[in-house]
């Protein structure tokens, strides 16, 4: 609230956009950072360009507001707001195996354009805690997820026939593992024989290898192919 209050840093002057677009590169280009180590399909250029865009777009909001007397400066931060969705739109993909990927990346998208309307508009305190909030669930809650759910595993495999999930199913239940979801497709080729795909999330009693899983449920019969997902 201190920083709002300073008023070569609230007023639409030189220093103050030069600020403004320099913290936008700078906690952009962090939060970047972490996505591009982690080979997602938007990283550092796109998280930077992204809230640029948008810090640019809430000043001229401001400016238009200030200076003409005339409009609202929200306007143009709404339509950045709903535009933004059709970037973030463009990388989720649906696999062969029927998962959603992607998910995480556009919401990621998302937040920037939030962040650089929170810059653009003179908001810092909003804009550091937003950024601080968004850097922990990002860097860090993937870390109790993966601790929440060690022992859970979805799998993609592929049966000959109807029999075999059956038969995988049976497997994984002697073993002691929980079913937690089931979800089957035919496959057909080009002589109408079809394959079963399967998506099952299996929740073992203790943490299991890749190896392991293989080693142990890609040898059942009728098992064509295992994937762990």
């Amino acid at each position: 609230m201190i920083l709002e209050q300073i008023g070569i840093l609230r007023d639409l002057t030189f220093w103050s956009i030069l600020l403004r677009m320099m913290l936008a590169m700078t906690l952009s280009g962090i939060l970047g950072y972490e996505r591009e180590k982690r080979h997602r399909p938007a990283g550092f250029r796109t998280y930077l360009v992204v809230c640029l865009g948008s810090t640019l777009a809430m000043m001229v909001g401001l400016y238009v507001a200030q200076y003409t007397g005339s409009g609202d400066a929200s306007r143009i931060a709404a339509q950045v707001i709903s535009g933004i969705g059709f970037l973030g739109a463009g990388t989720i993909l649906v696999t062969r195996q029927n998962q959603v990927k992607g998910l995480t990346t556009a919401a990621g998208l998302w937040s920037m354009a939030c962040l650089g309307l929170a810059i653009g508009a003179g908001f810092y305190t909003g804009a550091f805690v937003g950024f601080a909030a968004i850097w922990v669930s990002i860097r860090f809650l993937h870390i109790v997820d993966r601790h929440l759910y060690s022992n859970l595993v979805t799998l993609y495999v592929v049966f000959e026939k109807n029999g075999d999930v059956s038969r995988f199913l049976t497997f994984a239940r002697e073993k002691g593992c929980v079913i937690e979801h089931l979800e089957m497709t035919r496959i057909k080729d080009s002589q109408d024989k079809g394959t079963i795909s399967a998506n099952i999330v299996l929740c073992f009693k203790e943490k299991m290898t890749y190896a392991r899983i293989v080693e142990e449920y890609g040898a059942l019969e009728g098992v064509v192919f295992l994937e762990m997902l």
